[in-house]
């Protein structure tokens, strides 16, 4: 049993070892087998193969006791930067956690004689005023080769009732935003992911008529669990539509002001989603450094701030989607490498929440959305009414693939053009 509960929020407390901030990467998971899961007990064959006909609701109940946990705790991890680490010193005492989170070896600092490296190895050597030496080494502190010098120095200032300072704040009336850029939605990669929203709508509204088609395919009726599924199952793929329609209306809208995506007042630094609602908060007294990184993806250039916190948990924000992304990469990184340094701030360039979108925008987006009607006129009777199925006429079907591959190329090209026209530059 525990002997006490580590106290994270505490701004004396140090960590080591911790992990690359990723806000609901283990849900991502648990969803990803769920909709595998549903997969299955949807085809007759695979259901009976696995045992899942008569069997499904017991894995169904097990995918559901694990949401309990991963939800919980990719919540948690998703609004604070205080989750475990592989090795905490607070002011209660020195604790080791297992990967999983579970407290593995925990000591009083009332308990501990020393905390020193040993051996050639370097590892820790922590050694308690009642029982043998307890040595400990753990590849999550192998990122830097002095960790377990800083951990046994922390340690033994700690033992001597020396807790680790309060990292440093600005001054009470700090503050400063910084805003989306007015074009970014021009990128390759944004026009790219757009178009392929419109043509996920279209397989939205033909999943249904194919999901009650291998509804029907069971010989003896689908089995109980599965016909209370497939309403839950069409409410999933509504809500799917409606997130779907929510990003596209955020990403073509065109006279509406720029939301902020990054701020910093004397609490500390916060970060925005797209849509402009808080995703994560950092408290000064959290922050430990940060980095910034320009990097090459898809032919453009991408700005990186990596931040790390005192429990040496690491936050990727990637900042190329604000505006003059790369001196506003270099502001943010000046301002926390001042304040952590208790150096001056450095002055900052006043961004302005004003903007319109380029008038090429709207045009894409219907032109994007007509092709997608077009595409659910000609194709959704064949599912919904086979009887009256005409796709594929050759009338109908070679107009549109005519316009399907011009629109297509459009959105493939399009940032490339407005690059080359010096209407998207950085």
């Amino acid at each position: 049993m525990p002997l006490f509960t580590p106290d994270l929020t505490n701004p004396h407390s140090r960590g080591w070892g911790g992990s690359s901030h990723s806000p609901w990467r283990n849900s991502r998971g648990w969803l990803a087998v769920g909709v595998i899961l549903l997969s299955i007990l949807y085809d007759p064959k695979a259901s009976a193969l696995l045992g899942l006909t008569h069997y499904g609701w017991l894995c169904l109940l097990l995918w559901l006791a694990v949401a309990v946990h991963i939800l919980r705790s990719d919540y948690a991890a998703s609004r604070t930067a205080y989750f475990a680490p592989c090795l905490v010193c607070d002011p209660q005492g020195l604790t080791i956690y297992a990967r999983s989170g579970r407290i593995q070896q925990q000591w009083r600092w009332q308990d501990i004689e020393s905390v020193a490296t040993h051996g050639i190895l370097q590892t820790l050597r922590i050694t308690p005023r009642d029982g043998a030496p307890f040595d400990y080494h753990d590849r999550r502190l192998e990122r830097e080769g002095n960790t377990y010098r800083i951990i046994a120095a922390t340690a033994q200032d700690c033992l001597r009732g020396i807790l680790p300072p309060v990292l440093p704040a600005p001054p009470a009336d700090f503050t400063h935003i910084w805003y989306e850029q007015p074009h970014k939605h021009f990128d390759k990669s944004h026009t790219r992911d757009n178009y392929m929203l419109t043509l996920l709508l279209w397989v939205l509204l033909f999943l249904p008529a194919f999901l009650g088609a291998r509804l029907r395919a069971w010989p003896d009726g689908a089995p109980l669990l599965l016909r209370i599924l497939h309403p839950l199952t069409l409410v999933a793929i509504a809500l799917g539509i409606l997130c779907i329609l929510r990003v596209l209306i955020h990403n073509y809208r065109r006279t509406t002001p720029a939301r902020r995506q990054a701020a910093m007042d004397d609490n500390g630094l916060h970060i925005y989603r797209t849509g402009g609602v808080p995703a994560l908060s950092l408290r000064w007294a959290d922050i430990l450094g940060v980095e910034w990184r320009e990097v090459r993806i898809e032919r453009q250039k991408h700005y990186l701030l990596y931040f790390t916190d005192r429990l040496d948990h690491t936050y990727r924000l990637d900042v190329t989607g604000l505006q003059e992304a790369k001196e506003t990469c270099r502001e943010i990184a000046a301002v926390v490498t001042a304040v952590t340094g208790r150096q001056p701030l450095p002055p900052l360039a006043p961004q302005s929440p004003a903007t319109t979108s380029p008038s090429g925008v709207a045009p894409l987006f219907w032109l994007n959305l007509l092709l997608t009607a077009w595409l659910v006129w000609l194709t959704l009777p064949c599912a919904y009414s086979p009887a009256h199925c005409t796709a594929f006429e050759p009338r109908r079907f070679l107009p549109f693939l005519v316009a399907f591959f011009t629109v297509s190329l459009l959105n493939l090209y399009i940032g490339d053009l407005y690059r080359l026209f010096g209407k998207n530059r950085r």
